[in-house]
């Protein structure tokens, strides 16, 4: 299925390690029919988690891209590694995102991999959202993870859905509602009569935070002190563009609660591609290649289209090399499943035996344009690698540069001593 570019939303999926990325973005595809059965982290049988080694240490180590068809459009979630090993994956997918959302669990709150990745995403200027997972878990206290979030961060970050106190679903205070989770099924129902009053008095609350996003609402917030459903949504969605509202969601990834109202608000208030700067629909094809996977079966290039419209039969520049090369087929990618497609508008796409590098830019050959490069902090760790037999030092050369095609975080010298 095609998609318009107001019909996408790109988000990244950040936090520390073991905070519920995974397993949210596993229910995601399960409850949205992508999968017939959800996969468990522990049980090595997740769709984003499917190389070898991510399998052997339950822990992801490449980031995977989920596309999610819900409410008639297209979420493309990415699910990054939380681990500081990993950064450089961090830093490719951030390039490819218009938001990202970072995980904090009900249990330990604010981590220092959440406060890493708020940093990550200030320096890129993208908006952010918190989501509390794990409400389920002993001891957890998602009220306590809000405070902690208020206390570091201010006053924009602010709840939009709250965890019901009979632990069966969460309230949605933008639009005073509750999603009820019963096995694979949720509805819609009234606000339990046991959390009215917590709600409204968080409600009110979120109408001042989001009365700040612009000066039209603003002044009707002080007129009439009070915004309506809609108004609520597009000061939301204004301030969470510029930062000035930080949402806060929650949920259990394991039972499905709040996953429904997440994706509701994903399509709610993440910009659309061409709602942000620098990504123009209309224009000249141009595209950055964000991410390179290259394993037995082949090697296939990501691509973030950021201008124009791609088709399977064009030819594009690569702007490092001076090379011009025809497409072969497009894909849309599920974790390691490809599905082909035929085109795409300032999409994520997946492209297959081309000789790109990760952070090469693509385009139009009548319009050369060089995107910035995706910026990668500097290693901080070094060690030598020598072959266990003489003779085979061409074989470590070939397999590290390979490497290197899909990790750019890394560096390769020859010292002699």
């Amino acid at each position: 299925m095609s998609y318009t570019t107001k019909d996408i939303r790109n988000v990244c999926l950040l936090g520390h390690g073991g905070s519920g990325k995974t397993t949210l973005t596993e229910n995601m595809l399960y409850l949205t029919g992508a999968i017939d059965r959800q996969g468990k982290v522990n049980d090595g049988n997740t769709v984003c988690d499917y190389d070898a080694e991510e399998i052997k240490r339950q822990v992801t180590i490449s980031a995977a891209i989920a596309p999610i068809s819900f409410g008639g459009k297209k979420i493309n979630g990415i699910d990054c590694p939380g681990f500081q090993d990993f950064a450089g994956e961090v830093a490719a997918a951030l390039r490819a995102v218009e938001a990202g959302i970072i995980f904090c669990t009900a249990k330990d709150g604010l981590s220092v991999g959440a406060e890493r990745n708020w940093k990550l995403l200030k320096a890129a200027g993208k908006p952010v959202a918190f989501y509390v997972s794990k409400l389920d878990e002993e001891h957890g206290d998602y009220f306590g993870v809000l405070e902690a979030l208020q206390a570091k961060y201010g006053s924009i970050v602010c709840p939009v859905t709250i965890p019901a106190s009979d632990g069966t679903g969460v309230i949605d205070l933008v639009h005073n509602i509750a999603y009820e989770t019963n096995g694979s099924k949720t509805a819609k129902v009234a606000v339990p009569a046991a959390d009215a009053g917590k709600a409204e008095e968080l409600r009110e609350a979120l109408m001042e935070t989001a009365a700040g996003a612009t000066e039209e609402l603003m002044e009707k917030y002080f007129e009439e002190m009070t915004l309506s459903e809609e108004e609520l949504v597009t000061g939301i969605k204004a301030g969470l563009k510029d930062r000035s509202v930080v949402p806060v969601f929650c949920g259990v990834g394991t039972t499905g609660v709040g996953t429904q109202a997440l994706l509701q608000a994903i399509l709610d208030y993440v910009p659309a591609p061409d709602e942000v700067e620098g990504i123009d629909p209309n224009g000249p094809t141009a595209g950055l290649v964000f991410k390179t996977v290259s394993d037995q079966f082949g090697k296939y290039n990501f691509i973030k289209l950021v201008s124009g419209k791609l088709t399977a039969d064009m030819s594009l520049r690569n702007s490092r090399t001076g090379n011009t090369d025809k497409l072969g087929r497009l894909y849309t990618m599920c974790g390691k499943k490809t599905t082909e497609v035929k085109d795409a508008c300032c999409d994520i796409v997946a492209i297959g035996k081309m000789d790109w590098k990760t952070g090469d830019t693509v385009c139009d050959p009548k319009a050369e344009i060089e995107l910035p490069a995706i910026e990668i902090a500097e290693p901080c760790y070094s060690m030598c690698i020598s072959p266990k037999t003489k003779g085979q030092d061409d074989k470590i050369a070939n397999g590290l540069a390979r490497l290197n095609e899909e990790d750019i975080s890394f560096t390769v010298v020859n010292n002699a001593e």
